[in-house]
């Protein structure tokens, strides 16, 4: 990442180490009388020493900014923006073309959650989506305090006049039951989803967004097609002061003097880190294709903490699923026709996955009293008949370029063997099904007595796979009420800021519009911070230190070996011991006489407490009942047990 240290200092460096080898170690003769005189110089005058400098001053940058802010979606374009407000000449830089930056700005709703100017509803509401996962209270203070005024801010941030905003009402089609989404919450009535105009899903908001930027050139250099690569951190102060950008084809090292900002997105491309997060391997991104979790590998390699990993947000159960589009793709949403009629949703082996016709929250469906996301299986299917294939192709429900993978059986076990789910699983799974459909009640999993119409018995049968979709990922570097990304120890992490979706709040249940207000509000929290002066880097000093080895192998350890326990022995008592114990060393002290076994006491050992221990209170009477160590070990405690009765044998062979 380091490139190489800069030549006039390394030269200035080399110099002072020269002449101090030169006059220090120069040495002196006795004068030859017969020798013509020279003449003596004046003594030089000693080097002057190097002037102090910081990590960064050895490296050779390529470009210099105040802030440099990575990723051009909703949050980077706040942040480029406000940093450029606040007098910071700004680098933003974005791996996607242009044409194709916004992030999931682009793609979604426009809609911003609103808390109508009531600060304390507000914050009770949001914690009550937070159920028991904690968000430090400052921090949702900051939060929600903004989404309680976010008409006053959205009014300043984009020069627009808030009476034309629209608030969404409840019962609006599609948004109004996410105005509010929980209204069963305490603050709820004071909840509700917003826009900047009378529209939805049209790209107003992030083209006013884009504009923040465009309007300041003089201020805002943008750079498309160059990921960031790397942070680059100082080693003593852990400040970040710059990143490496692969910008055509090149690496370059870019100086960040104030701040740098994460603003890159979640990891819903990442199919790696959607399974060691989130558990799936089939999924597909309904948002931008961009978001490949650079922002968390970045955040990490400079020792942040990462949050709410598991949290995403989705378009919602099997019924707004995706087709099997190819990896990379955006999803194809599927819809809601098949909430209703001859069909049903399997795993890979064909037993049925979930609710068909759940309501949903932002993906979430309700369980056992929480909305969480669905556990999916990694294999997912629709399974249908001849019926409901008719009314999917009146309502052009499969767009053409799917309909190859539709898969058309005569027969459950054909369908079974050519999708491969087991055939006695899936014929069970269509039986149980259409009795449930019989009798108006689906003991399994609830769906509505209206919309469960039974399979056909004597087929075709059709299938095709699917995917999840996933809108947005929450998880990333954890941050503070200052935007500030933190290490493990709960410490922000030098000039380093985070904001949008990377790191995002939420925890648990989702709010509509959260995301856009999170947007807004910590993207210019990020912006103004980053901004700020600095104090000056630590002075770096790289020269070598002298170890003092305290620690060498074999010179100091916390684990002895057996030496043997110092035990006072009487008249017919002897020492036995065994190093196999649960613990290590076990020593026992057995009395013998005339060849009876009178006593065996356990004088030392290291067992697990309730566990190695039974054996030890309950063996050696057993032993000297038997006078003899044939005795059946301790349930739960034979390691132990055979350590007793090999210390006992090494007793007894000292008998004479």
């Amino acid at each position: 990442m380091r490139k190489f240290v800069k030549s006039t200092l390394l030269l200035s460096l080399t110099a002072v180490l020269c002449l101090s080898c030169l006059f220090g170690c120069a040495t002196t003769s006795a004068p030859d009388e017969s020798a013509t005189p020279v003449a003596v110089s004046p003594e030089p005058e000693a080097p002057e020493a190097a002037e102090p400098y910081t990590y960064a001053d050895t490296i050779e940058w390529d470009g210099q900014y105040d802030v440099v802010v990575i990723g051009f979606g909703g949050a980077g374009a706040i942040s480029a923006s406000i940093a450029a407000d606040n007098g910071a000449k700004v680098l933003l830089v974005e791996k996607a073309p242009e044409g194709d930056e916004g992030g999931n700005t682009r793609f979604c709703g426009q809609l911003f959650a609103y808390g109508h100017e009531d600060e304390e509803a507000t914050l009770a509401y949001w914690k009550a989506l937070n159920g028991t996962h904690e968000v430090p209270e400052e921090m949702l203070k900051v939060y929600t305090k903004g989404i309680a005024h976010m008409y006053d801010i959205a009014a300043d941030l984009f020069e627009l006049d808030k009476n034309d905003f629209f608030d969404y009402p409840s019962d609006a089609t599609f948004v109004g039951p996410m105005s509010p989404e929980y209204p069963e919450f305490p603050g709820s009535d004071k909840i509700s989803l917003n826009t900047l105009h009378e529209g939805r899903g049209d790209g107003y908001l992030w083209q006013q967004m884009r504009k923040r930027v465009t309007d300041r050139p003089d201020n805002i250099d943008v750079w498309f097609e160059s990921p960031a690569m790397h942070l680059i951190q100082d080693p003593i102060s852990k400040t970040i002061i710059g990143v490496q950008v692969e910008r055509e084809g090149e690496l370059v090292d870019i100086r960040g003097l104030n701040g740098v900002v994460l603003a890159c997105g979640g990891f819903e491309n990442n199919p790696e880190m959607i399974e060691t997060y989130l558990g799936m391997t089939c999924t597909a991104p309904f948002g931008t294709v961009y978001n490949t979790g650079d922002g968390i590998r970045m955040a990490t390699e400079v020792g942040a903490d990462l949050w709410h990993m598991d949290t995403y947000e989705s378009a919602g159960a099997y019924g707004t699923a995706s087709f099997m589009v190819e990896d990379g793709e955006r999803a194809a949403k599927m819809g809601s026709a098949y909430e209703s009629g001859s069909v049903i949703f399997v795993g890979q082996d064909g037993s049925r996955q979930l609710r068909e016709d759940a309501p949903i929250r932002h993906g979430h469906i309700y369980r056992n009293g929480v909305w969480m996301n669905p556990v999916v299986s990694e294999r997912n299917f629709v399974v249908y008949d001849q019926a409901q294939a008719d009314a999917l192709a009146a309502a052009n429900a499969i767009p053409e370029r799917f309909l190859p993978q539709v898969i058309k059986a005569d027969t459950l076990e054909e369908l079974a063997g050519l999708t491969g789910m087991d055939p006695q699983i899936l014929a069970d799974t269509v039986a149980t099904y259409n009795s449930f459909a019989a009798n108006g009640v689906d003991m399994q999993f609830g769906r509505a007595a209206e919309t469960m119409i039974a399979l056909s018995g004597d087929g075709p049968y059709y299938a095709y796979e699917i995917r999840n979709i996933i809108f947005n990922t929450q998880g990333g570097p954890r941050k503070n009420e200052n935007a500030e990304v933190l290490n493990g120890f709960g410490e922000p992490i030098p000039h380093l800021y985070v904001a949008g979706e990377l790191g995002g709040i939420c925890s648990l249940q989702y709010q509509g519009g959260g995301n856009i207000a999170e947007t807004i509000i910590f993207g210019k929290i990020a912006g103004e911070n980053a901004a700020a002066p600095k104090d000056a880097l630590p002075v770096y000093d790289a020269s070598a230190k002298e170890s003092n080895l305290r620690f060498v192998p074999g010179a100091v350890t916390d684990i002895v070996a057996a030496a043997g326990v110092d035990v006072e022995l009487g008249e017919n008592e002897y020492l036995g011991s065994s190093a196999n114990g649960m613990g290590g060393e076990l020593t026992v002290k057995v009395t013998v006489v005339d060849g009876t076994i009178k006593a065996v006491e356990v004088v030392s050992h290291k067992e697990t407490d309730g566990i190695g221990t039974m054996a030890i209170e309950t063996l050696p009477a057993q032993i000297v009942e038997k006078n003899s160590t044939e005795v059946d070990t301790v349930s739960g405690a034979t390691i132990t047990s055979n350590a007793i009765i090999e210390a006992v044998n090494d007793a007894l062979s000292k008998v004479n």
